[in-house]
């Protein structure tokens, strides 16, 4: 592709940015709001000599009519929250999804990444309460200390994660739970599914 003029990368940013942001483009009107051009005519200038150069494609008559070649919609971006997990099923299959938080996954600088509702208080000790969203980052791996969601009978947990020479244990962030205990010849009951990155609290 051709080089840009310093507004012309400017230009081409903020489409990139409020494409990312809000999951579609500008309007002409917007862009020219945005830089203050006086007159559209500007905004379509800049527009054209970007499509010319092939970084974006204009639809004519359409009122958010660009479109950036590479860019993923934001309903692709989003959070899936994941309930049960059926033994042997990939965490991030349709089938697990109950919804989608309306949060770009980036935002936890997490590609593959899923969210948990919490249910009940064993976490409140760790400031994680009934009701939160948890962001897990996929990893089959944790280190101790880490709060990982781990899947148990089909059920997706979420506890600390320990690891001694001859056992996992998980324990909850509430006294009033006891601790989870997996023995080695008991580990493939067990799963790590990934480490919290983050939490949404919608109320």
């Amino acid at each position: 592709m051709e080089s840009l003029s310093g507004k012309q990368e400017q230009v081409l940013k903020f489409l990139i940015d409020f494409n990312a942001e809000n999951g579609f483009p500008p309007t002409i009107r917007e862009l020219c709001n945005y830089f203050g051009f006086k007159s559209l005519n500007t905004a379509h200038f800049h527009l054209r000599s970007l499509e010319k150069k092939g970084y974006i494609q204009i639809h004519p008559g359409k009122g958010r009519g660009i479109t950036l070649p590479g860019a993923r919609p934001l309903s692709e971006r989003q959070i899936p929250v994941v309930g049960r997990v059926a033994a042997g099923t990939p965490i991030l299959a349709l089938e697990n999804f109950e919804e989608f938080l309306g949060i770009d996954r980036r935002f936890f600088g997490a590609e593959e990444c899923f969210a948990v509702q919490v249910k009940g208080d064993s976490m409140v000790d760790a400031h994680i309460q009934d009701g939160d969203y948890v962001i897990i980052k996929i990893h089959d791996q944790a280190q101790n200390g880490d709060i990982v969601a781990a899947l148990i009978d089909d059920e997706v947990t979420l506890k600390y994660f320990y690891r001694t020479r001859n056992q996992i244990r998980l324990e909850s962030a509430n006294q009033r739970y006891p601790s989870l205990n997996f023995n080695k010849s008991a580990h493939g009951s067990l799963r790590i599914l990934g480490v919290m990155v983050g939490l949404v609290r919608k109320r």
